[in-house]
């Protein structure tokens, strides 16, 4: 499971509105916050099999809609509990948050269960002096990706018979419910006035 300090977003409702916008969008939602926050009590969507993939934006932590796995959070959980996947999920927080009448505008929207650990600041990392792909350090990026995913896979992901170590699985929204956030982010952080 994901340490406190890190979060998935579920659903993002919108993005690039001034605070006005925003504080007018979050009255309408404010109403049904409750049976959105609190969806993942009776939805119990579990994720796994984490590894770590990059874009030209950043690096993420991607997990897997589990699929029967054994569960190791909760013991008492069943493989056709996993029937309602992160994508069930996804599409009835969309249904739930629309149904406040606030439009669901997304940056994103296709459904990935992801944690992003790291943004491309600069082109100087990955380009040369003339701002053209410098193949040697790409390659040095994609092999320390690719250790990283056989070190996740064999620390973290199931093996027949066993259950899956801890920082393996992620049951969404797990003992407390879904956080609802508004405010200005960048680079994952929320500003703390909001």
């Amino acid at each position: 499971m994901p340490q406190d300090n890190l979060h998935m977003t579920a659903l993002e409702i919108t993005h690039s509105l001034t605070a006005p916008e925003i504080e007018e969008l979050v009255e309408q939602v404010r109403p049904g916050l409750p049976s959105i926050t609190d969806y993942t009590y009776a939805h119990r969507a579990r994720v796994v099999k984490p590894s770590l993939s990059y874009d030209a934006q950043a690096f993420a932590l991607s997990f897997l809609p589990a699929a029967g796995e054994p569960c190791t959070a909760d013991p008492s959980r069943k493989p056709e509990d996993d029937e309602f996947t992160y994508h069930h999920l996804r599409r009835d927080l969309y249904a739930l948050t629309s149904a406040t009448g606030v439009k669901v505008a997304s940056r994103y929207v296709v459904p990935s269960a992801h944690l992003t650990v790291g943004r491309f600041i600069k082109t100087s990392d990955t380009e040369t002096a003339e701002g053209k792909v410098d193949h040697a350090r790409m390659q040095e990026l994609v092999n320390t990706v690719d250790e990283i995913n056989e070190w996740l896979k064999a620390e973290f992901w199931p093996v027949d018979g066993k259950g899956i170590k801890a920082g393996g699985e992620w049951i969404v929204g797990e003992g407390k419910g879904l956080d609802s956030r508004h405010g200005a982010l960048w680079y994952g952080f929320l500003f703390p006035n909001s």
